[in-house]
């Protein structure tokens, strides 16, 4: 045995761990992400015990494409439920993979165009789609690479800010396109090249600048509470369950009783009664004073005296 065997004998093989291959791998990926979940120097969602799933997807990404899980730790952006890269990750992935030489970049200034773009406008269910005419100064970018197997020069797609603008990348609020076109070209290029030539090298995943671009965001921010008056006014909520629902149905089906119009009081002045002693035997007043008659009025019939002064005639 030689001494060049010997020491290939002596040196121990390392591979990489595929984390999900196995129950055994599965275990020993924990464990290693444990180191990687409590430092500080991972992004936040990596960081803890709730989050060791993201840190062993990191870990497996990272096995595979033989660099360090740091680096996918710090590179992997997910937009929207999406995982990308890091734009300059891209160009570093391809430049360092060994398939090619370095990216370089070809671009060509066109001057200023008149480029039309078409946009949504209106309402959510009334949306009508109208075609916007502007002018950019239009720039072509193309990145090439020449490959180490054939030595031939491979070109990506080109990329221009016309097609930014007909894409909707343009003009995206918040786009960086118009603040900075040269590096967002280059970027996009670089995106574009890796895509097309080294798939496996970016594990099929977009650039986070293409998500950024494609992706729809939606304002979530809560709303303010109502005052209390408005929910006050609220109508009742939507009985929950088929017999609730079944019986609120009834309730609205019967015939509604018709409300009884209140009484109406009358106010009047009655006439002065007549005076009645304490047994409720009115008593007669003499319109002339006179004293007897008064106190004859105690007999309603009379007395024996008429009875006899009865005269038929």
């Amino acid at each position: 045995m030689t001494t060049s065997q010997a020491v290939a004998l002596a040196t121990p093989v390392h591979r990489a761990i595929s984390v999900f291959s196995s129950e055994a791998d599965f275990a020993a990926g924990q464990r290693l992400c444990k180191a990687l979940t409590t430092s500080n120097l991972v992004p936040a969602s990596y960081q803890g015990e709730g989050n060791m799933g993201n840190a062993l997807i990191a870990l497996d990404m990272a096995n595979r494409m033989g660099i360090p899980p740091i680096m996918v730790m710090q590179n992997l952006n997910v937009i929207e439920g999406r995982p990308s890269w890091a734009s300059q990750f891209v160009i570093g992935a391809l430049n360092s993979c060994g398939l090619f030489s370095p990216i370089r970049f070809r671009k060509v200034k066109l001057g200023e165009q008149e480029v039309s773009y078409e946009r949504w406008t209106g309402p959510k269910g009334n949306r009508s789609k109208e075609v916007v005419k502007a002018k950019v100064v239009n720039i072509e970018c193309t990145a090439y690479a020449v490959e180490k197997a054939s030595g031939e020069t491979l070109e990506g797609p080109t990329v221009s800010i016309a097609m930014a603008v007909a894409e909707g990348w343009y003009f995206r609020p918040g786009s960086k396109w118009v603040t900075m076109p040269d590096l967002m070209l280059m970027y996009r290029a670089a995106a574009f090249f890796g895509r097309l030539y080294a798939p496996h090298i970016l594990n099929g995943m977009p650039s986070a600048d293409e998500v950024l671009d494609i992706a729809e965001f939606k304002d979530i921010t809560p709303a303010a509470e109502a005052p209390a008056e408005s929910a006050a006014a609220k109508p009742a909520a939507r009985p929950k369950g088929v017999h609730a629902a079944m019986a609120a149905a009834k309730e609205a089906d019967k015939p509604k009783a018709k409300a009884k119009p209140a009484p109406t009081i009358i106010e009047a002045e009655a006439d002065e009664l007549p005076a009645h002693d304490e047994d409720g035997v009115l008593i007669e007043h003499d319109v002339h004073g006179d004293a007897e008659r008064a106190a004859g009025a105690d007999d309603v019939f009379g007395t024996d005296d008429d009875d006899d002064n009865y005269d038929p005639a």
